[in-house]
């Protein structure tokens, strides 16, 4: 059965708890938000001692996993076990704790955790068919408003529109670090309980670092220089080439779409919700789509592709092939 993370929400609160779960996909922060949230339902903290075994893909034994699962609970009405990034586990052990869900505990909570299911004939799919499933996908530009609102929510707060969108530019759209803004934000608020634009000018603005879409914004705006340090300012961050890569390769569909769709005339509402972004960027993007024919767009896509093939199979450094990309994206395609 597959759900979403409100469903379940509502499920745990109501106290129905099924015998397996697979959480999977590539927004980590809804998968971990997703296991603490169903820790604090099913077990209280002093049943958590005897009653909790987390194991980890890549280090995990299966027989063990499922002997502790197979085992009754101390003192407690249910015991809990999980198993993240099961998909690091070889086929053996995966095919072994298929087994287990086939016929799980009913006194046990088996959660597990993928970043992806991997093929067709993985056997992650066979335990999804049997489990209570939920993908954690990564939010497009357009939900990210509505995912704010929700999360304040929890604390009592609520957050302006103008807010949002100043705290999406300067932030991005990853849901971990836009959470742990908020946490900041929660802390300057003191005794009121709405978060305004002169907020987040005060806490965030005070403490940013380049996003994604600031490399983004200056790669499209062909500001070589720019484009540069704010690559060399992300990867000293932490931030991965592949995840770079697919950023940038998204930006320039969204260009090459917004090209497309000039001579429909559609509203701008609706040419945002067309390319899932938020319509307070809207005319950004359309600025950076009007410096790029259709032939340009081509050859940008060709230097993209070209980019990721050298990422997984050359030995060049990451750095050197996003540096060369960079070039050529501003200087090979006028």
């Amino acid at each position: 059965m597959k759900t979403t993370p409100e469903a379940l929400k509502a499920e745990w609160q109501a106290g129905r708890f099924e015998p397996v779960y697979l959480f999977y996909g590539q927004e980590d922060f809804i998968i971990e938000q997703l296991c603490e949230d169903f820790l604090a339902k099913a077990l209280l903290a002093e049943e958590r001692d005897f009653n909790l075994d987390i194991f980890y893909g890549n280090e995990a034994d299966a027989v063990k996993v499922v002997n502790i699962a197979s085992s009754f609970p101390m003192m407690s009405t249910r015991r809990v076990v999980m198993v993240k990034g099961v998909e690091q586990m070889n086929a053996g052990p995966i095919q072994l704790i298929h087994k287990y869900v086939t016929r799980p505990s009913a006194s046990t909570c088996l959660i597990l955790t993928a970043e992806k299911l991997e093929g067709r004939k993985s056997k992650l799919h066979d335990i999804q068919k049997v489990s209570c499933s939920c993908e954690a996908k990564i939010l497009y530009d357009n939900q990210i408003p509505d995912w704010l609102r929700k999360w304040v929510r929890q604390f009592d707060l609520t957050i302006s529109d103008e807010a949002i969108r100043l705290l999406q530019a300067h932030t991005g759209n990853t849901l971990r670090s836009l959470a742990a803004e908020i946490d900041k934000l929660r802390l300057n608020l003191q005794q009121r309980k709405n978060i305004e634009v002169q907020d987040v000018e005060q806490v965030v603005g005070s403490s940013k670092q380049y996003t994604v879409f600031e490399l983004c914004d200056a790669v499209g705006a062909k500001n070589l220089n720019r484009s540069l340090n704010i690559l060399s300012a992300m990867l000293q961050n932490g931030d991965k080439p592949p995840q770079l890569l697919t950023m940038l390769s998204r930006h320039f569909f969204i260009l090459a779409k917004l090209r497309e769709l000039k001579s429909k005339n559609l509203r701008d509402d609706d040419i945002a919700k067309r390319l899932k972004v938020n319509p307070f960027f809207l005319n950004n993007y359309r600025r950076q789509a009007n410096q790029y024919g259709r032939d340009q767009l081509k050859t940008a896509f060709s230097h993209l592709l070209e980019a990721d093939q050298h990422l997984k199979t050359s030995y060049q450094k990451p750095r050197l092939v996003l540096e060369t990309l960079l070039f050529k994206l501003q200087y090979h395609i006028r």
